[in-house]
């Protein structure tokens, strides 16, 4: 009879945990107890859907996910709990009674969860600059995590875009490392004290790849970031130092390459860099099935070519049996030594005993009602507060509000595109006619036609009858989009990830000859240098999530306008990338880093 199979017939709980010691003395003592099986189950996490209860209690199952758009049937936070409770009870069932973690990608918000408030993308905060904005946003977040029975979340990007073409920039703060700094590292620490794991990814460099050498099929995404050492430690690995320093407790590796080596295979930058140089003494995770992309023939090679880079917890869906059977090979070879196995479970047990894992017992019911009044109140302050005024001719701004105002554009009214990618599903997804809003809360277009109707002002929504208007706003955007398939050579208004009737609505507004103001709903700059000579007011908005009513009332002057650009924006195509760091000339760019106007300035 093997130890799995003894195991499994004396299956009495044994909970080691003495809340006396210290954590590394529970640490050993879990160590010279658990079997391989037990602790290989520790280094894997699978997603919710791929797994079973009883998987979870033959396989000792560390962690548990739910990935883009993985949720309950019914997405309410009553069975989001239900779920994550049947999984952690099914964890004190097993001989050690290890607790398991439930992890979620909630990156703006709890953004799988159906109707609740989501924030504005990780790009629209850089551009806030507001530091003590960010803590309210994570404490309200973990809050709301916890109420469903989450324990981690894979956020925040700490990611610094180096090239606007790339789908993931919304995800980033900023251009600039040291603002990416200022907005993550309060956020880590908010989210810690409030009891969720945080997670920095994606390590490393994953913003700076080159146009081109996306992998998947990608243009840039999953690419290789051919860098110099400097140029590396400086603008990337040194945000993840100050990450370390600020006490994250987990770090995810990037799809994505160094100099030709896939970062699930670097030794040198997890093992040798993050973890000897740096001092993390957290874990260090995959990416979603991300050493699949390693080479080798088999799932046994790449499975040992991660975990000797330094991975700790593997995430897998449908092949977490074989990374399972893979590591208890490698252990029975030798082609990973004990002390790396017991080296990653460590990391793992530490993680959970330093979050309290251990003690908490029981699963806290608590209440948390969806859209309540502050989460929406902090919401729409992160919304106000993210956008930047990049020209303002003959003072188009501020609108009165008795006045006859047109709303035009594919933007103008539709959630789903306020929002963009990360919400509700992993591409995210747009307003219906037959299925209505894709998520709970007010349009851009519900904000003006607000103050309109308490002001005597007029709203007007149908394109025949612009002329009678006093000022145009025409809102453009982006169709939502997520990595990879967000990748866009052109950036045009017209071509690439753009609503299909942007250049409609453009082409009416010029030929009612009124004055024009352009509302940008994107997640990144894009090439406007044709255009903008034919507007009076240019407002990029980024994507600003459920609470958009609220930038009717910055544009109507009950708000100053506050942020700045925390990336740089482009004349044309030709100039990319173009950052702060790569630019001779800043004179050259349509709008520099940190250019923002105000109104009443």
């Amino acid at each position: 009879m093997n130890t799995s199979d003894y195991i499994q017939q004396n299956q009495e709980t044994n909970v080691l945990y003495d809340s006396s010691k210290t954590v590394e003395e529970n640490i050993q003592l879990y160590l010279n107890e658990m079997t391989p099986e037990e602790k290989v189950g520790q280094m894997l996490q699978v997603e919710r859907r791929a797994i079973s209860i009883e998987d979870i209690k033959k396989y000792y199952i560390g962690s548990i996910f739910a990935a883009g758009g993985s949720t309950p049937d019914e997405n309410t936070m009553n069975e989001w709990s239900k779920m994550t409770k049947n999984y952690k009870e099914a964890a004190k069932e097993t001989r050690l009674a290890i607790p398991i973690l439930f992890a979620v990608d909630a990156v703006h918000g709890n953004n799988n969860m159906k109707d609740t408030v989501i924030y504005p993308h990780n790009i629209g905060l850089g551009a806030s600059r507001d530091a003590e904005l960010i803590k309210r946003i994570a404490e309200d977040n973990a809050k709301e995590l916890a109420a469903a029975g989450v324990d981690w979340t894979f956020s925040p990007t700490v990611a610094v875009s180096n090239d606007i073409r790339w789908g993931r920039t919304y995800e980033c703060y900023s251009e600039n490392s040291d603002l990416v700094s200022i907005m993550a590292l309060p956020y880590i620490t908010t989210l810690q004290a409030n009891g969720i794991i945080a997670c920095a990814k994606h390590y490393v460099a994953d913003g700076a790849v080159q146009f081109g050498t996306g992998d998947n099929g990608y243009l840039l995404d999953q690419g290789d970031a051919k860098i110099t050492h400097k140029e590396l430690h400086d603008y990337y690995i040194s945000i993840y130092n100050e990450a370390v320093n600020a006490g994250v407790k987990s770090i995810m590796v990037s799809y994505s390459s160094v100099n030709g080596i896939k970062n699930h295979a670097n030794r040198n930058l997890i093992q040798n860099v993050l973890k000897n140089d740096i001092g993390f003494k957290g874990l260090v995770i995959s990416d979603y099935n991300g050493i699949h992309q390693l080479n080798g023939d088999s799932m046994y090679q790449k499975v040992v070519e991660a975990v000797n880079a330094g991975i700790d917890v593997l995430m897998e869906d449908t092949s977490w049996k074989e990374c399972q059977e893979a590591l208890i090979k490698a252990i029975e070879n030798k082609d990973i030594s004990e002390d790396r196995i017991n080296d990653a479970v460590s990391r793992v047990l530490r993680v959970k005993m330093e979050m309290g894992k251990f003690e908490n017992t029981e699963a806290k019911e608590t209440e948390f009602i969806l859209r309540n009044y502050k989460s929406k109140q902090i919401a729409e302050e992160a919304v106000r507060k993210s956008l930047v005024l990049l020209k303002n001719k003959n003072k188009v701004l501020p609108l009165d509000k008795n006045k006859k105002v047109a709303v035009i554009g594919p933007a103008a009214d539709n959630i789903g595109v306020q929002c963009g990618g990360w919400t509700k599903t992993w591409q995210g997804g747009q307003d219906d006619t037959i299925k209505g809003r894709w998520m709970s809360g007010t349009t851009i277009l519900d904000g003006f036609k607000e103050i309109a109707s308490k002001n005597g002002g007029t709203i007007i929504t149908e394109t025949e009858k612009l002329k009678d208007a006093d000022v145009i706003v025409v809102v453009l955007g982006e169709y939502p989009y997520a990595e990879g398939k967000g990748d866009d050579d052109s950036l045009s208004l017209i071509r690439g990830t753009v609503l299909e009737g942007n250049e409609t609505a453009l082409k009416e507004a010029y030929a009612a000859k009124k004055p024009i103001v352009v509302i940008l709903v994107s997640g990144r700059p894009r090439i406007v240098t044709d255009d903008i000579n034919k507007w009076d007011g240019f407002v990029e908005a980024w994507l600003p999530g459920t609470e958009g009513g609220e930038i009717a009332k910055v544009l109507y002057d009950e708000y100053e306008f506050e942020a700045r650009l925390p990336v740089t924006w482009p004349k044309d195509s030709s100039q990319l990338p173009i950052t702060l760091n790569n630019q001779s000339n800043e004179s050259n760019v349509l709008f520099p880093y940190g250019y923002g106007l105000n109104i009443k300035k």
